[in-house]
C-alpha cells in the first residue's frame, strides 16, 4: 500500500499541496492499514510483529512482566490509533472502516480497557505494582503515557463518545485515569501526562489533588531554558517541540488559565517564542 492523496491544492499549500482534506485521507489510509488486521469487533488493536527481543512484550521476560507488557500493548494500540481516529470521528461520526464503525468500536474498547472484570483490562497503577512485585515508590508504567493520549482523544470526540457514556461508565474510566494521574511518573515530559489526566478529570467534575498538579506544573516550568525550548528532565531533545509546546497549551485550556494563571501565561509565552526559533532546529537542507 502506498498513500497517494486525492486532494491537493498548491495555492493553499505551495510546498506540498496538502489540505485539510488530504490529512483526512491520510488518517483513513492509516486506519485502514490498522483495521484490516482486527479480526472482529471485540478484538483489541494489536499489530503483527516479527521482532520480540527489543520491543515489548518481550518473549523471554518473566511471566508477570509479560502480563504487564501485554496490557501495555493493548492500551498503546488502542490509544495511539485513537489519536488518528478521534478527529475523524468528530468530523464524521458515522465513519466506517473495514466494516467497523469507528465511534462504536472505540467507545467499546475504551470502556473494556478500563473495566477491572474485563479480559482487556489494562490495569490501574496499583494492579500493575502488585503484578510487578515491586515496592519501589518511583516505579512507572507505560500506561501513564497512554492515559494522556486517551484523555486528549476523549476531549476531541467528546460529543461523539465521552458524553454518550452513562455516569457509571464514566466513573469506571475515571477511576483508571485517577490512579495513574496521581501516581509516580518519570521526572521529565511525563509529568505532562499526569497534568492532562488531572485537568481532564477536573473539567469533568472529578476531584483531583491540586497540590500534585501544581508540583508537576512548576517542575515543567523549571525545565524551561529560553527561546521556547525546554530540557526534557536532564535531556535535550525533540520533546521540547512535541510534548512541552503541545501539551501545555491543552493544559492551559483545560485547567491552567482558570486555576494557575501565572503558570499558564508562562507556558503560553514560551509556545509563542518557539514559533520564532523553531526553524533554527534544522539545517539549510531541512535536516
Amino acid at each position: 500500500m502506498k498513500f497517494e492523496p486525492q486532494t491537493l491544492n498548491y495555492d493553499l499549500s505551495p510546498y506540498t499541496g496538502l489540505t485539510r482534506e488530504s490529512w483526512i485521507e491520510a488518517g483513513i489510509y492509516l486506519l485502514t492499514g490498522i483495521f484490516r488486521h482486527i479480526r472482529d469487533f471485540e478484538a483489541p488493536i494489536i499489530m503483527p510483529r516479527a521482532e520480540t527481543e527489543i520491543t515489548y512484550p518481550h518473549k523471554d521476560a518473566p511471566s508477570a512482566q509479560q502480563d504487564i507488557e501485554r496490557k501495555a500493548e493493548i492500551f498503546e494500540g488502542l490509544c495511539r490509533s485513537f489519536f488518528i481516529a478521534a478527529p475523524l470521528i468528530h468530523d464524521n461520526p458515522d465513519l466506517s472502516i473495514c466494516g467497523y464503525t469507528l465511534k462504536d468500536y472505540y467507545k467499546n474498547q475504551v470502556l473494556r480497557s478500563c473495566t477491572p472484570s474485563d479480559a482487556l483490562y489494562v490495569g490501574n497503577y496499583e494492579t500493575l505494582m502488585q503484578l510487578s512485585g515491586s515496592d519501589d515508590p518511583s516505579k512507572c508504567f507505560q500506561q501513564t503515557v497512554e492515559t494522556c493520549a486517551l484523555v486528549i482523544c476523549l476531549w476531541i470526540s467528546k460529543a461523539e463518545i465521552w458524553d454518550t457514556y452513562t455516569k457509571a461508565e464514566k466513573d469506571i474510566i475515571a477511576d483508571l485515569l485517577l490512579s495513574f494521574a496521581h501516581a509516580s511518573t518519570v521526572p521529565q515530559n511525563w509529568r505532562l501526562f499526569n497534568m492532562l489526566d488531572m485537568a481532564f478529570l477536573h473539567s469533568e467534575g472529578y476531584e483531583i489533588d491540586e497540590t500534585i498538579m501544581a508540583d508537576h506544573a512548576q517542575a515543567i516550568l523549571n525545565y524551561y531554558v529560553g527561546d521556547g525550548w525546554y530540557r526534557d528532565g536532564q535531556c535535550f531533545d525533540y520533546y521540547s517541540a512535541w510534548a512541552f509546546n503541545v501539551y501545555t497549551p491543552l493544559w492551559n485550556l483545560w485547567y491552567g488559565y482558570e486555576h494557575e494563571p501565572y503558570l499558564a501565561k508562562k507556558f503560553e509565552d514560551h509556545s509563542n517564542q518557539l514559533m520564532q526559533t523553531y526553524g533554527n532546529f534544522f539545517d539549510a537542507d531541512g535536516h
